[in-house]
């Protein structure tokens, strides 16, 4: 077969195209570095012997890398496929019981550096681990591609497979700034043979094929950073169910498979420094559980459908590549590993294109200096959170909360994390005077006027807001949607919570009326609207649903509630458990648009009474 030869700008120009072509693409790479960023901005693992957000941030290089490697043996590009089946092993648990095992026998604590790249390395590694079970379903229903599959490619899975893990890196590319990608890349390549050893029993892998072929993904990095966000006005074309859901999507959306990969970082953290046997461990990776002195941590599968293994689409092309010495020079091998990297023409050029980027949006929206637009103005006041990823003013509304006479601003915020708490999501609350609202730039986690915190993991608290007077009492109440809690079980039932306001202006504290669903994936609190149905002249509330079952897959449901005096007399809502209500008790929800009363809505409204 003819060897290609690739000097130093002719592997530049050869990354350059063969990004734009996915049948020459691993897939995935950049949809993997941004989980892991993510992931590591909602993390907390301080409590231990080891500081892990520490060492992760340290050693940026090893930890990026990790989250590729997993996929590096799949293309023909890297030794013909041969070691096709050494990738799909690193994907599930064996490779990590496997690593964890290796690092306490071999490196006691402290660690050397060496060892803390090789932490780094595997963390990355298990993120990848469980990105890849809610992004291709395995295991579980309605992860995205199959969901994809099922909305945009007429019900085909292989077809949506295809658009969707070389898509995601292209809207990646497209819509993230990733200015924090590490310059160099480590790979502890002694340290992996070992580790495999230790999975099959016997030499599986050469030391040349774990260099060349994770390589071979770090050229492809900076090689989509380059190229593939070209590609968004194809991929958005070919599925607009992944450019309206990539980021937000329930189960398997880039900040769900963050939220997972923290979970799996608590895990492997508690594997490492206390062994496996207090953990239960199947192959598949999400349904994790290790038991610690305040209960069990990991997934609990909610339903299972077919093979968790699923075996990634090859869209690679029958190419071979000898990294020429022009190139081997950016290639430098240590005691246990090897760092990868780039040319500073590279780096500089990538700095350079997100400066142009961002001189080319700020233009767009406020004029260049040699124009004048009198329709376009800069804004008087900027509200904005303290931490990234909130999703600040997914939901908006406005209202007379503390009843002054003058409006007052509800922003939610469903991505809001703190360490150790991922998306659980906050509501501020502004409140306006006789000049309106604050015109200076505020901090609302240190600004606003109230502040509602959402306190179920990954919950997406302040999803979807509504403003009514839900308890008839004169004052307006606001409810607040949480569509994805449950989601540390599997569940992703989603919940309501109704905060009565009070004749003193502000809301009450914490929730006075929780409304739940009972169906798995009903991510109840998805939409919410304030509209009178009963004609009696106040809104009522009404829920939508559009990934609940509703009697079948994805049907959707839509729920409403009457506005009441009686929820404010305690023990007169139809209740499942304290302050919970059932959303489907058909004697105290009289209004239900859907004729649909699944077993789970039946069970609910017979425990009212």
């Amino acid at each position: 077969m003819r060897t290609l030869h690739l000097g130093r700008f002719g592997l530049g120009l050869l990354i350059a195209l063969g990004s734009l072509c996915p049948a020459g693409s691993p897939c995935g790479i950049s949809t993997h570095i941004e989980i892991g960023h993510r992931a590591l901005e909602f993390l907390h693992l301080q409590d231990g012997r080891v500081n892990y957000k520490e060492l992760l941030l340290e050693h940026q290089d090893a930890y990026q890398a990790g989250a590729v490697f997993p996929d590096a043996f799949y293309p023909s590009i890297c030794e013909r496929g041969k070691f096709h089946d050494v990738s799909e092993s690193t994907h599930w648990t064996p490779f990590l019981n496997a690593s964890v095992h290796y690092i306490r026998e071999n490196y006691p604590l402290p660690w050397e550096k060496d060892t803390e790249k090789l932490v780094a390395f595997l963390f990355g590694v298990t993120s990848h681990m469980a990105a890849d079970v809610s992004w291709h379903s395995l295991g579980i229903e309605q992860g995205f591609l199959r969901t994809m599959g099922a909305v945009d490619f007429h019900g085909s899975y292989s077809e949506a497979h295809s658009a969707g893990d070389f898509g995601g890196d292209v809207l990646s590319q497209f819509e993230f700034n990733f200015n924090y990608l590490a310059r160099r890349w480590y790979v502890p390549v002694e340290d992996l043979l070992e580790i495999y050893k230790k999975l099959y029993g016997r030499e599986v892998i050469t030391r040349s094929a774990i260099v060349d072929c994770s390589y071979l993904q770090f050229l492809e990095m900076y090689g989509e950073m380059l190229a593939i966000s070209k590609l968004y006005p194809t991929y958005s074309r070919k599925s607009p169910f992944l450019v309206e859901q990539f980021q937000e999507y329930f189960l398997g959306g880039l900040d769900d498979m963050a939220f997972w990969s923290t979970n799996i970082y608590r895990l492997t953290s508690f594997m490492l420094e206390n062994g496996t046997s207090d953990c239960s461990l199947p192959e598949n990776p999400l349904f994790i559980t290790c038991v610690r002195a305040g209960g069990p941590c990991g997934g609990q599968p909610a339903s299972s459908q077919g093979s968790s293994q699923v075996q990634k689409n090859d869209f690679h092309r029958n190419l071979t590549a000898s990294l020429s010495k022009d190139v081997r020079k950016n290639i430098n091998h240590t005691r246990r590993g090897v760092f990868f990297s780039v040319d500073s023409w590279t780096s500089d050029s990538l700095t350079f294109m997100y400066q142009a980027l961002e001189r080319n949006i700020r233009t767009m929206f406020t004029g260049s200096s040699q124009q004048s637009y009198k329709h376009v103005s800069g804004p008087l006041a900027s509200y904005f959170p303290s931490f990234p990823y909130t999703r600040l003013g997914w939901a908006l509304t406005s209202a007379d909360l503390n009843q002054d006479g003058h409006g007052d601003l509800v922003v939610g915020a469903p991505g809001y994390s703190r360490p150790g708490h991922p998306q659980v999501g906050r509501v501020y609350l502004l409140y306006g005077n006789e000049l309106g609202l604050p015109p200076i730039d505020l901090d609302l986690d240190r600004e606003a006027h109230v502040t509602l915190e959402g306190f179920q993991p990954s919950g997406r608290f302040g999803s979807a807001l509504a403003v009514l007077d839900f308890n008839k009492d004169g004052v307006p109440d606001l409810a607040v949607g949480a569509p994805s809690v449950g989601s540390e079980k599997l569940a992703y039932t989603g919940a309501v919570y109704i905060y009565f306001g009070s004749r003193r202006g502000g809301m009450s504290s914490g929730p006075n009326v929780t409304i739940s669903c009972q169906d798995t994936y009903c991510n109840l609190g998805w939409t919410l609207v304030a509209a009178d149905l009963n004609g009696d002249g106040e809104p009522d509330l009404v829920m939508g649903s559009p990934f609940a079952p509703g009697g079948g897959k994805q049907k959707g449901m839509v729920a409403a509630f009457y506005s009441d005096p009686g929820w404010s007399r305690k023990g007169s809502a139809c209740r499942s458990g304290a302050g919970r209500v059932c959303p489907c008790a058909w004697g105290f929800c009289p209004f239900f648009p859907l004729p649909l009363l699944s077993s789970e809505f039946s069970d609910c409204a017979s425990s009212c009474s």
